[in-house]
């Protein structure tokens, strides 16, 4: 007769109780109680004389970012790969207004979200490699958009930006820029 598999949870148990046991007197190993106390006060001793660790040093990822506030016009939208909005209104010098946002896709036309690569373009060489997505349900009507790359005078441009449309329909990303901040190029 075959002896019953223990499900993996009772097996662990029945292992554990057969260590305890071996606790309590001579284990299998020679060691007595005495002995596994004596190691592990010695472990704890050895434990508190470790200095503590300490906090690392700040990076630029902890350092506050360069606030920026950007208002796009989107009438030119169209749900179409590409379609582009145009920047109206900018307190950041390397993107201007007029810059094109670009979105790329995959997915323009659902009816509850977009999610697309996004270039933004001065149209001068300037441009910045990113991703957005937008929650469309009426309801809701935010989104996000973050920036990881970018050239010329946005090289190493890196931002998050929070989306929201107001009631005269103008988009509008507050974020920060984090990292160097690019200097503007002639346009």
């Amino acid at each position: 007769m075959r002896s019953p598999r223990l499900p993996p949870a009772a097996a662990l148990l029945a292992a554990t109780l057969v260590l305890s046991a071996c606790q309590g007197g001579s284990g299998p190993s020679g060691t007595s109680r005495t002995d596994a106390t004596a190691t592990t006060a010695a472990q704890v001793t050895a434990a508190r004389a470790t200095p503590a660790p300490t906090m690392p040093a700040p990076t630029a990822a902890d350092a506050p970012g360069m606030p920026i506030h950007l208002i796009k016009d989107c009438r030119a939208f169209n749900a179409e790969i590409p379609s582009t909005c145009t920047i109206s209104s900018s307190d950041y010098a390397p993107i201007p207004v007029g810059a094109m946002v670009v979105y790329l896709g995959p997915l323009l036309d659902n009816q509850y979200f977009l999610s697309s690569n996004v270039l933004v373009d001065d149209a001068h060489g300037n441009t910045a490699t990113g991703y957005c997505i937008f929650d469309a349900r009426p309801t809701e009507e935010r989104g996000f958009c973050t920036f990881w790359a970018g050239t010329r005078a946005l090289a190493g441009f890196t931002a998050i930006f929070k989306v929201t449309i107001d009631a005269q329909g103008e988009w509008h990303l507050d974020g920060e820029s984090y990292g160097s901040i690019p200097s503007p190029s002639p346009s």
